[in-house]
């Protein structure tokens, strides 16, 4: 059995093979297998020059399992320039066994290279230190949930909780902040980073011209994916970021080359793929609707894992969201219907009124046909401590669960903007027009990150994947948000304390249920009792007014005796 130590994931992201060493190599099932080769041509540019818009790359490279589990399974994935004379090609092997490869390409340094090696499966405790050994992220397929949620290529519900990282593949960020950040994250127990992987928007990897790569900043934003999987986080990674005339600023041929290219690159990590942020931005970028839709094709094409894929919209009353036609609250109301889109996306945007907005745009799309995971990447952003108040974090996750959505995406402080405090200098107000908490406040633990954490770690206590949104069991309340298996276990969120009742119908009188009150900001379980089943019953919250002056937020669990 494989058992890779850190310091190995952190020198060598991926098991890279030189074309000239033929000798056989072991990695674990889902794990970057990568093979460097030289070509015998040169270019002025190949990265203009081999990757000709529609047209087949350079190099391709065919793995076929040999024995195992592998026998008779093959696919062929492109190789990629990396500078100079060097090509690369990665896989991931999705099942164990031993695993043979061959490149052709008219290239006379490429086509000769061939080699082997040996995969082989994780134990429980390796997939338990580290989810994303589970496989590749996919929309669960089977059961009555099927289409609501993801799940891991094994089968595994993988529960949505993710942080924005736009800005940290930008250039002069010290990677060992990026370590803590993730670190951080992990231990909080989230499940995801949204990564610009981007040639746009300050995260410009191709250059003015849009067409040389800086091998650079592309490696150390690829350390910055494999580092995140090696500590068991997913990486939502999109190529673009909608801009105004982006049609003539770059075009749709060196678009559509750069997006081909980052899934060349990255489609053996763990990842997940968003066409572009905030895409319907300035009508489109002035590309067209379906621009975007044959740039989620394309992407689909490309990609031999089909890793799934969403799209990042902007929302009404932003600068550039009212324009044209492209207005919208969720990619649900331009593109639910395209094959390719395998989940949708929502930006209620931040602010108060936006956010109260998030249980009505995840219930929506839920209510859509085919059934789509819905998610909410991106919402009311908690800038500083107390803005936006960590009840409102909660608000927008919770609310937003218990409607029907796979997860959620928390974004906020220093994280965002990839903002590297500096101790010598305590009081620096803004970052742009951002407001930005002094470097000594630790911004990994801002209130409302601790409490979609333990979001993360509650649900990952109970079968949350099978949780239907159901708020008409939840009668005499102003917030209706439940999510239950009726008859068999509830889960109500209490923005405001007080008493609400619940149906506990079609359970039988002589059921009993065990309720459980959970206080969501000191992130406590606070009190406990039995209740009948068969009728609807009424719970009160620990504390109330006028004996507590103070509300706050609960969630309430029943559960069937067993």
């Amino acid at each position: 059995m494989i058992r890779r130590d850190l310091g190995f994931i952190l020198l060598c992201a991926v098991c890279a093979v030189p074309a000239s060493a033929q000798l056989a190599r072991t990695v674990g099932q889902w794990e970057p297998f990568e093979v460097e080769m030289t070509a015998q041509s040169s270019f002025a540019n190949a990265y203009v020059e081999t990757l000709p818009d529609g047209g087949k790359p350079y190099v391709l490279v065919t793995f076929t399992g040999t024995t195992g589990a592998a026998s008779g399974l093959r696919y062929t994935v492109a190789g990629f320039w990396d500078g100079g004379q060097t090509w690369k090609a990665r896989f991931s092997p999705p099942v164990p066994g031993e695993w043979s490869y061959s490149a052709s390409s008219s290239d006379a340094g490429l086509k000769t290279v061939k080699g082997s090696f040996q995969c082989t499966a994780w134990t429980a405790e390796e997939k338990a230190a580290n989810p994303t050994r589970h496989g590749f992220i996919r929309v669960a397929k089977n059961g009555p949930r099927a289409g609501r949620y993801f799940e891991y290529a094994d089968g595994t519900p993988f529960l949505w909780i993710a942080d924005t990282w736009w800005a940290w593949a930008g250039k002069n960020i010290p990677f060992a902040r990026f370590q803590q950040v993730v670190d951080g994250r992990a231990e909080q127990g989230f499940t995801v980073g949204q990564l610009f992987f981007g040639a746009n928007n300050g995260v410009n990897m191709l250059g003015r011209a849009y067409d040389a790569p800086d091998f650079d900043q592309i490696h150390n934003a690829e350390r910055l994916v494999a580092y995140a999987n090696s500590k068991g986080l997913t990486v939502w990674i999109h190529p673009w970021w909608s801009a105004r005339n982006l049609n003539t600023q770059v075009g749709p041929e060196k678009m559509r080359s750069w997006t081909r290219y980052v899934v060349q690159r990255l489609a053996a990590y763990n990842v997940v793929w968003t066409v572009a942020g905030e895409y319907n931005m300035y009508d489109y970028g002035g590309m067209g609707l379906q621009f975007w839709k044959d740039l989620g094709a394309l992407i689909r094409a490309e990609d031999p894992y089909r890793h799934v894929i969403g799209v990042h919209n902007t929302p009404p009353g932003w600068d550039g969201g009212d324009m044209g036609d492209s207005q919208q609250w969720s990619t649900g109301d331009a593109l639910h219907n395209e094959p390719w889109l395998d989940f949708n996306q929502s930006q209620a945007g931040h602010g108060k009124w936006r956010n109260e907005l998030v249980p009505q745009i995840v219930a929506a799309d839920y209510a859509r046909t085919p059934a789509k995971p819905i998610l909410v990447t991106e919402t009311w952003y908690e800038f500083i401590v107390g803005s936006a108040p960590a009840e409102e974090i909660r608000f927008a996750a919770w609310s937003a669960f218990l409607s029907g959505a796979a997860g959620h995406t928390y974004g906020g402080g220093h994280q965002w903007w990839a903002y590297i405090p500096d101790p010598a200098r305590p009081s620096q107000p803004r970052l742009g027009s951002w407001p930005i908490d002094p470097a000594d406040v630790d911004t990994i633990h801002y209130p409302g990150a601790n409490s979609m954490g333990f979001m993360s770690k509650l649900l990952h206590g109970m079968e949350w994947s099978k949780l239907e949104p159901h708020p008409e069991l939840v009668s005499e309340y102003a917030a209706r948000y439940c999510s239950a298996a009726p008859g068999e276990e509830y889960l109500a969120y209490v923005r405001w304390g007080g008493t609400l009742k619940l149906d506990l119908r079609p359970s039988l009188p002589t059921d009993k249920f065990r309720f459980t009150w959970i206080d969501l900001v000191n992130q406590r379980e606070a009190g406990h009792g039995e209740v009948s089943g068969g009728a609807i019953r009424a719970f009160g919250a620990p504390d109330d007014y006028p004996g507590a002056l103070q509300y706050k937020d609960w969630l309430l669990r029943v559960a069937k005796v067993r």
